[in-house]
This record gives structure tokens, sequence and C-alpha cells, in this order.
């Protein structure tokens, strides 16, 4: 019997009284490992009188100090918390509660005030978090079985609906641990995630986290400027974003040049990083390490890539670097790519481990990512299920991680058909030039037309994954 919640208690509980949460807001003070645990204490004691140890709790308020300190005392309690899909309406809520058998909802005052009746006579209580007064501290985490989900959020829904993801106690510790192992903790050092689950990991390691200037953590709510001015003020040493962050920001530097000799660690992933997209980063942080983090929601890390200075070629697919030694990772082999150094089988990507979340008996979990190991032993991905038929030995992701390169490509979707593919652009490429660019580096006969679109839609949570199911909509209209 365990609780992932013990990690974190016992980071909270160390002698002294540091900053571990420097909230968004630059009026709200910091956040100590003390009071985190006072404020973890107060919502305990609450929810106590709710929730029962197996309970499922849908947190549906906006990732904060707040929400952090919920999540961990739902946590603590023995206690299911369960975070919506990213732009979750009111009709997605109501149809998760059911589908996830959840009769408690935590929610922002608003919401309480104007669906609590509503709710409760549906059955399910809407709590409404308030600090009353100081609670005890000194108590035990209630233990579970270790494979009880200790955290339930869920997937970028790139190939349909967003998937529920169940990390047990296991094995979030577990990624608690590689990530301990592969990112070594600095003393301190500031990190500045974009992702909420970092955040946990961050607070068991004893690392202080820097909330970014994100409302909700909802990348289509990202001002450059907010984020530029935070790393100015707040002496922050290591950065974790995605795709469209990082584009985001660089656009801005572009624009408005300054440099971050302070920050030393920079980590991306989510989808595809062009190959370009770091080095022109360093220009910024000069003195950071860059790596691409290659995972899943089900799975983090499975790859860690540095990047040393030397593009990959883009033909060879999106290079993700080697596996983590923990990982079981095995290739179900379906076709043969053509790459600038030489042929290989890919298929779809499954892993096995400890810090793997799977409901398969065999432990194995089916990625979604069809990929191949070079001959140096680096994954490389060269196509998503659904979207994986190669034609003449080439896959999608070799064609779009070639063609986003260009400067004026913004996004790009390569659909395999029956006998070649069809490119969809969003920019101010000429179809000419798109065409040039094709003709140079592919086979003849490959590309069966070459289309404009003004936007095309990616992933409410990374805002960086192409929907290609979207795209395939279209077509069929």
């Amino acid at each position: 019997m365990i609780n992932f919640y013990n990690v974190i208690h016992t980071a909270l509980t160390r002698p002294g009284n540091r900053e571990l949460i420097i909230p968004a807001n630059p009026q709200e003070p910091p956040i100590t490992n003390q009071e985190l645990l006072q404020n973890i204490s107060n919502y305990r004691y609450l929810l106590q009188q709710h929730v029962l140890p197996g309970d499922s709790v849908l947190l549906a308020i906006a990732v904060s100090p707040v929400s952090i300190s919920a999540l961990l005392a739902i946590q603590s309690i023995g206690a299911i918390p369960v975070l919506p899909p990213v732009k979750s309406d009111l009709p997605a809520l109501f149809k998760l509660l059911k589908a996830q058998k959840i009769n408690v909802i935590i929610a922002e005052e608003q919401m309480h005030q104007q669906l609590g009746a509503e709710l409760a006579a549906a059955g399910i209580q809407c709590l409404f978090l308030k600090q009353e007064s100081n609670r005890e501290t000194d108590w035990e985490a209630v233990l579970v079985n270790p494979d009880q989900p200790a955290l339930v959020t869920f997937s970028s829904g790139t190939t349909g609906e967003p998937k529920s993801v169940l990390r047990s106690h296991r094995v979030i510790a577990a990624q608690h641990q590689i990530l301990k192992k592969v990112f070594p903790p600095q003393v301190n050092l500031r990190d500045f995630p974009i992702f909420p689950n970092v955040i946990l990991h961050n607070i068991a390691a004893g690392i202080t986290t820097v909330v970014p200037a994100i409302p909700g953590f909802q990348m289509s709510q990202l001002k450059a400027e907010n984020i530029i001015r935070q790393l100015s003020a707040q002496h922050i040493g290591s950065l974790m974003g995605n795709v469209f962050y990082f584009k985001t920001i660089l656009a801005y530097l572009k624009a408005h040049p300054q440099s971050f000799p302070k920050v030393m660690q920079i980590g991306t992933g989510g989808s595809p990083v062009p190959e370009d997209l770091l080095p022109e980063l360093r220009l910024y942080f000069p003195e950071a390490e860059f790596h691409i983090i290659y995972g899943s929601s089900e799975a983090e890390p499975i790859a860690v890539r540095k990047i040393n200075g030397t593009a990959k070629n883009p033909i060879n697919g999106y290079g993700v670097g080697k596996p983590v030694e923990t990982l079981e990772l095995r290739i179900n082999e379906a076709a043969t790519v053509h790459t600038a150094a030489g042929s290989f089988n890919s298929g779809e990507i499954e892993v096995k481990g400890a810090h793997v979340a799977t409901s398969h008996q065999d432990g194995w979990l089916r990625t979604g990512d069809i990929g191949y190991l070079s001959a140096d032993k680096e994954l490389y991905l060269t196509a998503r299920i659904g979207n994986e038929k190669a034609h003449q030995g080439i896959q999608h992701y070799q064609i779009e991680h070639l063609l986003t390169l260009h400067h004026q490509i913004v996004q790009v979707a390569a659909i395999a058909a029956e006998d070649g593919f069809d490119i969809f652009i969003q920019g101010t490429i000429t179809q000419e030039e798109a065409e040039r660019i094709l003709a140079k580096n592919f086979p003849a006969g490959l590309i069966n037309s070459v289309q404009f679109q003004t936007e095309i839609q990616v992933d409410n949570r990374h805002h960086s994954k192409i929907l290609y199911h979207k795209i395939n909509e279209l077509r069929v209209l």
C-alpha cells in the first residue's frame, strides 16, 4: 500500500521554510513549503467531510496554487483527482462526470453559485474551496493500492476525442524518479514549466516553480511579453514548453532582442520540433542546454535528445534521441521508409516499464506513433497512427518536417491518400515555391496536390499537434 502524496509530504516537511511556488501575479507573495502544507491541510479537512478514499473528484478550477493544493489534498485522503480536458464547456463537464462516475466536483465560486443546485439535483456535490481556519498539519496520508489512479488527465485528442489517462500511484512515483535521473535537480534552480503535472514533480524534488502568466495554462491565451517579463524578473534557470510556446517567444525576441544567460536548461516536446527552432533560440539563451523530450501522457519520458548544434536531416523524420535506459521499446514493423541515412523498417512504437501507464495485461503501451531505430539506435518518428500509409518509402512526418523549415509556412499537414500525399499548408509561401521544394527532395509522383487553408486545426492542450482527422473530415465534405 502506498500513496504518492507521501513523497510530496516528505519534501514539504523538511526543515526550513523555502519558496516553492512563485505565482504568476507579481502582487501575490511566494508560497513556501510550510504554507503549501497548511493549504493542503485546510482543504484536506474540508474534503474529508464529503469524499471517501477511492472516490473520484473532478477538479474544475484553473491551474493555480489553489488547484495544486486541492489536487494534493485529494491525493492525501486516498481519493482520485480528475483534471478535465482543456477548454471543456459545461456539456462536456456533465458528460465527463457521468462517464467517470464522479459524484464530487470542485468548482470556481461562480460555477458553484450558478450550477450548485442543478448538480445537487443530479446527485453531484459541488464544492467551493475557501480558507477558513488553519487545521492541524501533523497527519498521515491514506494508503491505497499501488495500482489505484493517483491522477486522471486527458490526452490531446489528435486522433479524435481526448481519452482519459490514468496514472497510478506506482506509475507517477516511477515517473518522478526517472525525471530526477534524466534531469537531476539543481540547487536553487527556478523552473518555469507550462505543463501542470511537472509542478508536482518539482514540489516532490524541492524545485521552485515559477507559474507562467498564461491564464489556465491555455496556450491560446499566451502573450509572449508576459513570459519575457517573468524571465527578466524571476531569475529563472530552466524552461519547459511546447513548440507553439517557444515559437511565440522566439518571434517576440526577434522583434525585441534580449539575452537570458541565467537560463541553464530548456526542454521542449509535445509535437514534432522543427530542426531550426532550438538552434535559433540559442542566440537568446546562450548558456542553456537544449533537449527534445519525447513521451506521451502515459509514458514520460520515452526518449531524450540533447541538441548539440548539429541539425538532423528532416527527411530522416523527427529525431527524438535515444530511448531512456529503464524502458523496453519495440517496433511493430509494417513499412520500409527511405531516408537520407538509408532504408529502415518502421512501425508503431510500443513501450513497457515502471513509469508506463497502460491497462494492457502484458504491460506494453501502444503509443500511436510510427517510427524506426537508426543504425546508432536513435529513435525517429515518421508518422502518426491513422495517417501512417507510406508511399514510395515516405511517410508524412518526413514531408512535414522538411516544409516546416520554410519561414513562410505556419503549419503543414501531409495527408496520405491511396496513391500519394495531399499537402495542406497554412502560410504565405507560394504554391510554386512549395512544389519546387517537394520536387527537389522527394520522388516524382509522390505528391498529388498542394492546397492552402486559412487555418490548420491544432489541439487545445499544446496548440501544436495537428488534428489530422479534422483535415480528413474536410476532405470528405
